[in-house]
């Protein structure tokens, strides 16, 4: 009897806790994506972004997801899910004072605005 109400607890700590943690960290954003040498993104929408310890995830209002893992050592240095090497980098300053952060991938880049 007391190990299920230590599961039910642990359990119960954990379902309430993620909601939370995963609040904090994520902002509502607009995302593009440019394949290498286009000027006119083929994908343009509304995203979520979020950073946890330097994991970067950017999910797109279509549900699609794009996640990346930092490299040790080599700041603004990630890996995509396929283990291809990603490049976080800062666009350039609007007149709004706004810029994008660009995650710089092997066959294009996805602009994320709000982040």
């Amino acid at each position: 009897m007391m190990k299920t109400i230590s599961v039910v607890t642990i359990s119960l700590v954990a379902a309430l806790a993620v909601p939370f943690s995963a609040q904090a960290d994520t902002r509502k954003a607009f995302c593009q994506y440019f394949p290498n040498g286009d000027s006119k993104p083929k994908v343009s929408m509304p995203c979520t972004f979020s950073m946890r310890q330097g994991f970067i995830d950017v999910i797109w209002q279509d549900g699609v997801r794009d996640s990346f893992r930092p490299i040790s050592g080599r700041p603004m240095v990630y890996t995509d899910d396929r283990g291809g090497i990603v490049y976080q980098q800062r666009g350039e300053e609007q007149a709004d004072g706004t810029s994008a952060r660009i995650m710089k991938m092997e066959n294009g880049s996805i602009y994320i605005w709000g982040s």
